[in-house]
């Protein structure tokens, strides 16, 4: 729990320092976090998460485990002309696993990547973008070549007059032992300036956005990361933690460059899986869940 107190307290040092700061943009609708500025040759977006799930039965075992899932990320939108923008970053990410040693579980998993991608707007309603995030997903005991992974995510889009946007396409992970192809499917709909609905597999949700500074929404959200293990004690080569969630929550934008988002909800279908390894996947109980999020860019 150190380390939710300490980002918590990140959050609102963050919040309390870019809120002094002068809005770069003074529209205050649909403000896309960290997305290309019209207005602006590069923009840099800052994204902050804590995610922490509470202690929950390992299934066919006294043990019980508890995860805080950490995450920094930082990237710089470059806009070469009026179709092409560059984003280039990199973050970090920390999954604590708080169990007993009979569990048999690491305890710290990382993540250190690099973030380069481009958007290609054919026209005021059509897109195409490709995301690459090579990095190294381990525990970090012993750094190598079987540490690096690349999630690739490609999207294209088409927005209509009346609110509706379609968007298709697929994320792929290079290096990965598990599921490799995830289709990326669905589309948006905003009818009004209150309400938006977002179909699109792996996180659809509903948002109602009541004023300026306030937005209502519910979501869900299915997660699935792979890290490599070095501890030969853990008796396998690679580990994924699989989820799905259900969650509601509110976003807080005290000025449009900075949204603070809160969540609380349930997490199911909650397992370990491990690979080159005669051990069976691990479930878990169901629990209850809160998330915290901060973006802020300038």
């Amino acid at each position: 729990m150190k380390s939710c107190l300490t980002l918590v307290t990140i959050l609102l040092v963050s919040i309390f320092v870019t809120s002094t700061c002068q809005a770069t943009d003074p529209v205050g609708e649909n403000v896309n976090v960290g997305g290309n500025n019209k207005d602006k040759s590069s923009d840099w977006d800052t994204h902050l998460s804590m995610v922490h799930l509470f202690s929950a039965n390992l299934r066919n075992s006294t043990a019980d485990v508890d995860i805080t899932d950490l995450r920094l990320k930082v990237t710089r939108d470059i806009k070469l002309n009026d179709r092409l923008t560059m984003t280039l970053g990199g973050g970090y990410g920390l999954k604590e696993i708080d169990s007993s040693l009979s569990a048999g579980l690491p305890h710290d998993l990382h993540s250190l990547f690099v973030e380069a991608g481009a958007t290609y707007r054919f026209n005021n309603k059509a897109f195409a973008s490709l995301k690459l995030s090579p990095g190294f997903y381990s525990d970090f005991e012993d750094l190598g070549e079987d540490d690096l992974r690349m999630p690739t995510l490609a999207l294209g889009g088409y927005s209509f007059n009346n609110g509706l946007s379609l968007v298709g396409g697929f994320i792929y992970r290079f290096g990965y032992r598990s599921t490799q192809f995830i289709p990326a499917l669905g589309f948006r709909y905003q009818p009004n300036q209150y309400w938006k609905f977002d179909a699109i597999a792996p996180r659809p949700g509903i948002t109602y956005i009541a004023s300026r500074e306030i937005q209502l929404f519910v979501a869900g959200d299915f997660a699935s990361d792979e890290y490599e293990l070095k501890d030969k004690s853990l008796g396998a080569k690679a580990i994924k933690y699989v989820d799905y969630k259900a969650m509601a929550g509110v976003n807080y934008l005290p000025i449009p460059t900075i949204k603070l988002s809160s969540s609380v909800g349930y997490a199911f279908e909650r397992k370990f899986e491990f690979y080159d390894t005669i051990r069976s996947d691990q479930r878990m109980d169901d629990v209850p869940f809160f998330k915290i999020t901060l973006n802020f860019n300038w």
